[in-house]
């Protein structure tokens, strides 16, 4: 890849060119996130979870990431309903939870290698990226704990998809090398994330919910 002079000097004065693409990554996943909350409504586990995973799977390939993300909610899923007839404190829970993750994400590889499943390969995978997924499991627990199942699967599910939305964005080598190639975008970034922290106006989501009650309201006045 060919650099523009400024890029080029960071570089070399102490950059290391894969920290600098992955700040940028982060910077565009995060306003990804950002436009996702307050123009389209879509909630998400804060700001660093779909960060987190967006950077993952661009490590282990949306297939593989998305593979070990489902063995990950199951494998939380199905500890929180063990141990929570079991009297402990917290973080004792959930350390025991990242010990029986850390058990069948470990079948899961061997199950893999032995069967294929269509995930070939899975020897390659970052063991760094597969970490930061086994990550949502804490996210899933507190959510699943404080409100419902369907409320927490919901927001599982947004979490995902803009993670997916931000990876396949990062993942582009025609967004890569612009963005890296044009620093000067970044002071625009903050100036744009400003504006969006300031929208006032109706979210994507809730024009939906609107249209529907007025359709609701029409029908019954009908």
């Amino acid at each position: 890849m060919t650099y523009t002079p400024f890029t080029q000097w960071m570089i070399t004065t102490g950059v290391p060119q894969q920290v600098l693409e992955l700040l940028l990554a982060v910077m565009i996943v995060a306003t990804i996130v950002s436009i996702a909350r307050y123009v389209i409504g879509s909630k998400t586990y804060g700001i660093y979870a779909p960060i987190i995973l967006a950077i993952a799977y661009s490590y282990t390939g949306l297939k593989y990431g998305l593979a070990i993300t489902l063995i990950v909610i199951l494998t939380t899923l199905l500890s929180y309903t063990i141990l929570r007839k079991v009297r402990m404190h917290y973080i004792a829970r959930i350390a025991v939870n990242y010990c029986l993750l850390a058990i069948m994400l470990v079948v899961f590889f061997i199950v893999v290698e032995r069967f294929g499943l269509g995930l070939e390969n899975m020897t390659n995978i970052s063991g760094l990226a597969v970490i930061s997924i086994a990550a949502l499991s804490d996210f899933f627990i507190k959510q699943y704990v404080k409100k419902s199942f369907k409320s927490s699967v919901m927001i599982l599910s947004s979490t995902v998809i803009i993670a997916a939305l931000g990876w396949f964005v990062i993942t582009r080598d025609a967004v890569s090398e612009y963005f890296i190639n044009n620093l000067w975008i970044v002071p625009l970034l903050i100036v744009f994330n400003i504006f969006i922290g300031q929208f006032a106006g109706l979210r994507v989501k809730d024009l939906f919910r609107f249209k529907s009650i007025s359709q609701n309201k029409d029908n019954v006045q009908k």
